[in-house]
């Protein structure tokens, strides 16, 4: 019980409003640093990333492609 604690111990409302505000100042700060990181990407270069990620995936894919084995098959659910 923080009412009776605080008749006890009168810093303890202190510390407590102490602790608040500390966790609120670590929290902007993290908050900050990480905005100060961070780097706004342009249109052309979003769809560049976009486009090398998908050029990527259908790589993978047509290079993983195991349909004429019969093991996987079974796993891919293709029907013989």
């Amino acid at each position: 019980n923080a009412a009776a604690v605080l008749k006890l111990n009168p810093y303890f409302g202190t510390a407590r409003r102490m602790a608040v505000l500390a966790e609120a100042a670590r929290v902007k700060a993290r908050k900050d640093k990480i905005n100060s990181k961070r780097t706004k990407l342009s249109a052309e270069e979003a769809t560049k990333i976009k486009a090398a990620g998908k050029a990527w995936y259908q790589t993978m894919i047509s290079d993983s492609d195991y349909t004429e084995f019969d093991v996987f098959s079974k796993w891919l659910g293709v029907s013989q």
